[in-house]
């Protein structure tokens, strides 16, 4: 509702308290239509009415300082959260370098591991063929026969 409605009600409603019936009557009719343009009812009048004399919200009645105070306060709070904002970032920045330089440690790591378990297996597989090489050696000497060396053992443990 508009203020020049507004206004209009005020002078309506006025009449209201009229001594005479007829002027009252008429008077809380017009009223009455003039809210239903708007949607309204008695019942959001009397609401509108209690809040305000309530003070429940300030606002309507605190005129410009209580505004001002507001929006500096509102300022506050956004440059809190802006100031907040920006630790986070910082904060968060750190973190993702962190776990970059974690992943690359970790890759050198897994890279390492594969080549000394490379290294390992080539180890023992030299390892195996020096030893199959050593026996091959040995089985083919005209001192020993594999079954004279097998026969020898049996016979020590005995």
């Amino acid at each position: 509702m508009d203020d020049r409605i507004s206004e209009q009600l005020d002078k309506i409603l006025a009449l209201a308290d009229s001594n005479h019936d007829g002027e009252a009557l008429v008077a809380v009719r017009k009223a009455r239509e003039m809210l239903l343009r708007d949607g309204l009812c008695f019942g959001d009048l009397a609401k509108a009415a209690s809040i305000k004399a309530s003070g429940a919200y300030p606002f309507l009645t605190g005129g410009r300082q209580h505004l001002e105070s507001q929006v500096q306060h509102l300022r506050q709070q956004v440059e809190d959260l802006q100031a907040q904002m920006q630790t986070q970032d910082f904060q968060l920045d750190f973190w993702r370098r962190r776990a970059f330089d974690i992943e690359q440690s970790l890759q050198h790591a897994q890279s390492e591991a594969e080549r000394w378990k490379k290294l390992a297996t080539e180890t023992a597989n030299r390892l195996w063929d020096i030893a199959r090489n050593m026996a091959a050696e040995n089985f083919h000497s005209p001192e020993q026969a594999p079954e004279s060396i097998s026969m020898a053992k049996v016979a020590e443990r005995k």
